[in-house]
């Protein structure tokens, strides 16, 4: 994956986050850090926390995010994108993902939210 200049996302992260961006409580998500290409519009898996829901679902750092439950992402907004990825903590969410020539379809059980921390321009939610 190359780098390039991105805006700070969601799904697991929020920018600049506020009491609205709290999860509530028994809220879960996949427990990955995403990140949007700016001129493309395209979600890719910044950051995978070993042990947490996305690596034991498989997915690596530079997959492109393509589907959450059906629904292309590249033009969602970060809260949109947000709200699809989180749900009841133990619920399952289906991700289509592309890795180079592969497209793989993940089937991801969302892990409880603990508190949001931020690092530099990213801030988790875990």
């Amino acid at each position: 994956m190359s780098l390039r200049l991105a805006i700070p996302l969601l799904g697991l992260l929020a920018c600049g986050a506020s009491s609205a961006d709290a999860p509530a409580k028994g809220t879960g998500s996949i427990r990955a850090v995403l990140d949007r290409d700016p001129i493309t519009g395209a979600v890719f898996i910044y950051d995978v926390p070993q042990g947490l829901a996305a690596a034991e679902a498989g997915m690596e750092p530079g997959d492109r995010l393509k589907m959450i439950d059906g629904v292309h992402v590249d033009d969602l907004d970060r809260d949109d994108l947000q709200q699809r990825l989180r749900g009841p903590a133990g619920s399952k969410v289906n991700l289509t993902v592309v890795r180079g020539d592969e497209v793989f379809h993940l089937e991801v059980e969302r892990q409880v939210l603990e508190r949001v921390e931020k690092r530099g321009r990213y801030e988790r939610i875990e």
